[in-house]
């Protein structure tokens, strides 16, 4: 899995200070807008409470779901350099093998109660190449390892500016691969990359899936603008987007996860399901790479695609209930619970 890294400082911001120790935060998203529309011509000061300083990236946060959840990872990225940094210590240790080619990025996550604003710093990110990956993995000793693995994930598409060049180095090496292993790709909301970027790695995708059975996972806004992109048009519809954009694309598997809900595009039909939302989370910071860890893991134990979307909404149900992944043995006991209600609230 790779090929980012970043250190996350989770942040909440403060609507009115009542002493040295307590205040009351800014929940919503549009509380925060409605401040600084407030300030535009003039200044603002808004404080910022750091909550935790923890690992980041949609890379590492998948990585990290996998293995609590039994998997044995390989993990490539921007982890730290000469030495791991400290937040990835503990991934880097539970995994069969890290290797590290930068530096990680770093993220201030704005956690509201409807949703965050990752505001990012990403420069040594550049260093996230094909022939720096090469440098750290020689060419033979990578088609080694990639004949070891049953998934290949390869997310945060937009942060990379590179990734095309290592998609498209995979895409080489998989094709003298001694199986056909699966690859999810994860674009990680590429709104500020232009259509004729997102229409690039869209072209290189629909040629990876010759070689490896290809699972694009998006959630809602990123699927709409994939859809307009390819199509010219959005189907308000979810379901009816994954079937239009997996059959532009022709891959192996489309998914896509608004917050409540969750639904998967195969060659077989398209399956949605609700998810065990609650409207007071934890930490909401990496509960997409979270589902997205729990539907891989399904895939990855033999569940159908259907099955599959729901072992990745009870990851991310627990992951904002407690503000870390499940381990296996906790996800299969939720999942249990969820389906104890009928698959109501819990």
């Amino acid at each position: 899995m790779g090929f980012d890294g970043f250190v996350d400082t989770i942040i909440h911001l403060v609507d009115e200070r009542l002493d040295v120790r307590n205040y009351r935060r800014m929940e919503s998203m549009d509380q925060f807008a409605q401040r600084v529309a407030a300030a535009a011509g003039y200044s603002a000061n808004i404080e910022m409470v750091p909550q935790q300083i923890k690992l980041g990236g949609n890379g590492p946060i998948l990585a990290d779901g996998l293995r609590h959840m039994g998997c044995a990872v390989t993990y490539v990225g921007a982890l730290g350099e000469p030495d791991i940094h400290m937040v990835f210590k503990e991934l880097a240790a539970a995994c069969a093998r890290v290797v590290s080619l930068t530096n990680p990025a770093e993220t201030d996550a704005l956690e509201f109660v409807d949703g965050k604003l990752m505001m990012g710093k990403m420069q040594t990110l550049e260093e996230i190449n094909w022939e720096n990956l090469l440098a750290h993995i020689p060419e033979g000793e990578f088609l080694n390892l990639l004949n070891e693995q049953a998934m290949l994930a390869c997310v945060n598409w937009t942060m990379l500016p590179k990734m095309n060049g290592i998609l498209t180095g995979l895409n080489g090496l998989l094709s003298r691969c001694e199986h056909r292993p699966y690859l999810f790709i994860d674009l990680a909301d590429p709104r500020k990359r232009t259509r004729e970027d997102i229409r690039g790695v869209l072209d290189i995708l629909s040629g990876l899936q010759e070689h490896a059975n290809v699972i694009l996972g998006m959630n809602e806004q990123e699927s709409a603008q994939v859809e307009q992109i390819l199509l010219g048009e959005t189907d308000m519809d979810i379901r009816n987007r994954a079937i239009r954009v997996r059959s532009a694309l022709d891959l192996d598997m489309v998914l896509i996860h608004p917050v409540r809900s969750a639904c998967v595009a195969d060659e077989n039909g398209v399956y949605m399901m609700e998810g065990p939302y609650t409207p007071t989370p934890k930490l909401t910071t990496g509960a997409g790479d979270t589902f997205n860890a729990g539907f891989c893991r399904g895939i990855l134990s033999g569940l159908t695609p259907e099955q599959a979307v729901g072992s990745g909404v009870c990851a991310s149900g627990f992951y904002v209930r407690h503000a870390r992944a499940p381990q296996y043995d906790e996800l299969i006991a939720f999942m249990r619970d969820w389906a104890a209600v009928d698959c109501g609230a819990i």
